[in-house]
């Protein structure tokens, strides 16, 4: 067989294969990189969140846990999927700050405080603590009230 006669395409064939062997190597690996970051992403939310909701058991009484939430507002604020998710962190940040004080005052004068203030404050803030757990709940695909932060994580094999 002469070299003129041998097809161009028959030629052409191993380069063109190598080049789409190339191009598909380079998607798969954009894929899975790009997977890799949303899933550190995910579980960066799903533990600021769970900081978040821990430091409110007790934040409406110790200055310390406020300290905590406003940690944890920090990381949520820098990762947050969500404008809604960032507002409502930083209001539950705010209200238990608030019945905090609440607290606080209740410590210091308890003659002259009404125990309402205080009782006001703290169903703000736990109304706004459901709301930003609704919101979480709802971005990481929860559903119902049951749900725990847990069964997005698995259960520890040591359990």
């Amino acid at each position: 067989m002469e070299a003129s006669t041998v097809p161009l395409w028959l030629i052409a064939a191993p380069s063109v294969v190598a080049v789409v062997a190339i191009i598909a190597a380079e998607v798969r690996d954009y894929r899975r990189i790009k997977n890799e970051k949303e899933t550190w992403l995910r579980d960066k939310r799903i533990e600021a969140y769970r900081k978040m909701l821990a430091a409110t058991t007790q934040a409406n009484t110790e200055r310390d846990a406020v300290d905590e939430l406003f940690a944890a507002y920090v990381e949520i604020s820098l990762i947050a999927s969500t404008d809604d998710i960032d507002r409502a962190a930083d209001e539950v940040l705010i209200l238990y700050f608030q019945t905090q004080e609440a607290s606080d005052k209740i410590q210091r004068a308890p003659e002259t405080t009404p125990a309402s203030e205080y009782a006001q404050a703290l169903n703000k803030a736990t109304t706004a603590r459901d709301r930003f757990l609704s919101l979480t709940r709802k971005e990481l695909g929860i559903k119902g009230r049951t749900a725990s932060f847990r069964a997005l994580e698995g259960e520890s094999p040591d359990e």
